[in-house]
């Protein structure tokens, strides 16, 4: 347990890092496409490499938010009931996520093994962009995990 909650949380602060360094990123690629546009010859390549930026953020900030149960929540159903029942209410939310996140990376992975095709502008093998889907529903998986056995220790899942 302590290692699977280490490993969760050194993938929740690379996953941050990264999304810092990526939304850095399109903001330094879209503001030099502005300039380059109004004064110079426009960038042919900036609006597919912040798109895929954006993609690769979106994703991994998912994982984020669902490690620190940032996500949006009914929790009067769950209030409404006696704390035992709160409990495996609780459980069987995080494992249904499980079952979710494993599905969605299971058919991620067959999708982006799948594409052969490169970007239109740039020498980027499509499968690395929608490789982000398995590589992030992996990480949902370990923090559902990690929440799940929390759940079922009685401790509180929320950080």
């Amino acid at each position: 347990m302590k290692m699977l909650e280490k490993i969760s949380n050194v993938l929740d602060t690379v996953c941050g890092v990264l999304i810092v360094f990526f939304i850095g990123a399109m903001v330094i690629i879209t503001s030099a496409q502005i300039v380059c546009r109004t004064w110079f010859t426009s960038l042919t390549w900036s609006d597919e490499v912040t798109r895929y930026l954006l993609i690769w953020s979106t994703f991994l900030g998912a994982s984020c938010v669902y490690k620190h149960s940032g996500n949006i929540a009914i929790t009067f159903i769950q209030e409404a009931f006696p704390p035992r029942v709160t409990k495996a209410l609780r459980i069987c939310v995080q494992l249904i996520c499980f079952v979710l996140f494993a599905v969605l990376c299971w058919y991620g992975t067959e999708y982006a093994m799948k594409l052969k095709k490169t970007a239109t502008s740039l020498p980027v093998k499509m499968k690395y962009i929608f490789a982000v889907v398995p590589v992030s529903m992996g990480i949902c998986m370990i923090h559902a995990l990690v929440l799940l056995l929390k759940e079922w220790k009685g401790k509180e899942g929320k950080d």
